[in-house]
């Protein structure tokens, strides 16, 4: 099978059937939450069996600042007669800690790869939800209609793909003057960095990363997901609380591109 295929094939969109989904935040009442979805471990191993076989595929692990795991998923080229090797890594969970490493790793790695890539571009859809202890879950009588709402999404996201994959990028003259150079130094591999505009959000949760830092997970007006890190540890930012002016700056590093915040204000 050509490279361009086993792209195509891996990052192709799964069945609803295949798509699960968690409540990641709700209404002050509890009684509506916004649903996201995403695929587990099982329909990752069964994506890449189907595309390339069981046996031209294989993952690794490694640990990572003793609370996270690396994962790189490598599958094997016959025409270089190698492995080629992608990875991501994830911090490790509440619950199950090393397990939930593991498996968020693997799928970061999968995505990646494309396989299922096309879900960060998915909007958090609004449904009913009920209360079973301290978690929300979505009612039974929500599913017909986040099936509808995943299909069309899925449609468009293709559709839309697809388009620009068949529509020539246009040809732009140059101009002869000499372009302004970047005003941040960068190293050969490293991107320049990029600032987001002011904004506010709500903290979702606070999680510890390294000595000093922490990874925030945040949620903006528009119901938005985003992560970010603090360089050191905020005692004032806890879950629930509301960050205003967040500066926002999108680096990149050798595991990929991840947000730093620069600068915020609790609210009071």
């Amino acid at each position: 099978m050509k490279h361009e295929d086993i792209i195509k094939r891996l990052r192709e969109p799964f069945a609803f059937r295949d798509i699960e989904w968690k409540i990641q935040v709700t209404t002050q009442d509890k009684v509506r939450g916004m649903a996201v979805a995403y695929i587990n471990s099982r329909a990752i191993q069964n994506r890449l069996d189907e595309t390339v076989g069981a046996f031209n595929w294989r993952n690794t692990f490694s640990p990572w600042q003793n609370n996270a795991q690396i994962c790189g998923i490598s599958i094997y080229d016959e025409g270089r007669g190698d492995w080629v090797t992608k990875q991501d890594g994830a911090e490790n969970t509440d619950i199950e800690p090393i397990k939930g490493g593991l498996s968020d790793s693997f799928k970061r790695s999968a995505c990646v790869w494309g396989i299922g890539r096309y879900l960060y571009e998915l909007d958090g859809i609004w449904v009913e939800v009920e209360q079973r202890g301290k978690s929300s879950y979505i009612k039974d009588n929500q599913r017909a209609r986040l099936e509808a709402e995943y299909n069309r999404a899925v449609s468009q996201i293709f559709s839309v793909a697809s388009n620009q994959a068949r529509t020539p990028a246009p040809v732009q003259q140059q101009p002869a003057q000499q372009q302004p150079q970047p005003t941040q130094q960068t190293s050969k591999n490293q991107q320049p960095a990029v600032v987001t505009a002011a904004s506010d959000y709500w903290v979702q949760s606070v999680k510890p990363s390294g000595k000093e830092s922490q990874l925030l997970e945040l949620v903006n007006e528009g119901g938005e997901v985003v992560s970010a890190y603090v360089r050191k540890s905020d005692k004032a930012i806890t879950t629930g609380s509301r960050l205003q002016n967040v500066n926002m700056v999108r680096k990149q590093s050798s595991y990929g591109q991840y947000n730093l915040i620069d600068g915020y204000r609790v609210a009071a």
